[in-house]
């Protein structure tokens, strides 16, 4: 509606176009706020506002598999993700080697990134089922973290690092365990949690570590599953996960959670009411690298360039946030993060995983547990 000359109009009309008017200005005000997102500034170049812009052509989603907001601080991650560009997520949670399987079997076209170890992200890239795709900051990684694999020209990095230890509730246990070798005691019955290694990277990395701290070799696999087949037997096992979930430590049900030392500090830091402690074993450990990919044949392809390199600049910083210890060299924990992590003499006992021993052991591996340990 528009004034005409020569023409006296009702107050009604008056008042109608003026409200016209108005939401017009806001509708426009609101548009022009949505694409003026203040990015910060190690997002705020040409380059990633050209990914954006071809990203918004794909729909405003990202799927992934094995990124679960309880896992490394993927909540904030994802939702600040969607904060600075609009694109929401979907994950299908699963463990590394269900993610191999399953990208394998869908010809990377289902998913467009993928959290998994290291190992099996070089075994994608192997099989040319990871994206040529190389982030911006992709050479800061230490050259150890990185690698594209010279026949299929695949790409693959571990984007953060973590140590496996317990965490321990104190209010049911009573004698903290220093060592894998002190889970051998039978008042933890039905209080230990870890994750299944033939499912997930972490339930590999499991074992790798009581291997160590057993024989000092970590891929020396019949050991460690033999002394985890006894722990079993005595019924200290409350459960074995197909994938993470911390609804039992909430609910107060477990006493001795494995995993890596950033998940635990999240659960232990994010439920307050428990009483509780991070223990490294004593007795030796591992630190390994997160893997993250880009899927060959992503539904989303730029929206996944544009999360990646958003992984690596602004999405450390969250990571160390969320008790993660960056990959990228130059950003290192925020002091009060540090500070809640235990003393640096007790990751002394820790050495890091060797990937390529670890893709070589690891379907050994999984036999041997399903053979010895199978499905209790």
């Amino acid at each position: 509606m528009f004034f005409q000359k020569n023409r006296t109009y009702s107050e009604r009309e008056v008042v109608f176009v003026r409200k016209f008017v108005w939401i017009s200005l806001l509708v426009v005000l609101l548009v022009f706020v949505a694409e003026a997102v203040k990015l910060p500034p190690e997002l705020d170049t040409q380059y990633i506002r050209e990914l954006w812009e071809k990203a918004k052509k794909e729909g405003g989603w990202i799927y992934s598999y094995g990124m679960p907001d309880v896992w490394a601080n993927y909540g904030e991650i994802f939702k600040k993700f969607e904060e600075f560009f609009g694109i929401k997520h979907r994950d299908i949670d699963m463990g590394s080697s269900v993610v191999l399987a399953r990208m394998t079997q869908e010809r990377a076209r289902k998913n467009d990134i993928a959290d998994l170890k290291p190992s099996l992200a070089m075994e994608l890239a192997r099989r040319g089922l990871t994206a040529a795709y190389k982030p911006v900051n992709w050479e800061k990684l230490p050259p150890n973290q990185r690698g594209q694999d010279s026949n299929t020209g695949s790409v693959w990095q571990a984007v953060y690092r973590g140590t496996l230890g317990f965490l321990v509730n104190t209010d049911i246990v009573k004698e903290i365990p220093r060592r894998w070798k002190d889970l051998k005691n039978p008042k933890y019955k039905n209080l230990i949690i870890y994750l299944d290694p033939r499912a997930t990277g972490t339930g590999v990395n499991t074992i790798e570590a009581i291997a160590y701290a057993l024989t000092g070799d970590p891929y020396n696999y019949k050991a460690a599953i033999d002394f985890l087949k006894e722990l079993h037997d005595m019924g200290l096992i409350l459960s074995v996960d197909p994938k993470v979930s911390v609804s039992k430590w909430e609910r107060g049900e477990a006493g001795i959670v494995i995993n890596f030392d950033y998940n635990l500090l999240k659960w232990k830091y994010d439920n307050p009411h428990i009483n509780s402690v991070i223990v490294i074993p004593e007795d030796g450990t591992i630190s390994s690298g997160g893997g993250v990919i880009i899927a060959k044949n992503a539904p989303h392809p730029y929206t996944a360039r544009l999360f990646m390199e958003y992984l690596l600049s602004y999405g450390q910083k969250l990571y160390a946030k969320g008790f993660v210890s960056p990959m990228v060299q130059g950003i290192e924990l925020p002091e009060e993060v540090k500070d809640k992590f235990p003393p640096a003499e007790a990751y002394k006992s820790a050495v890091f995983v060797d990937y390529v021993k670890d893709r070589e052991v690891t379907p050994k591996l999984q036999e041997y547990y399903s053979q010895v340990i199978g499905s209790r």
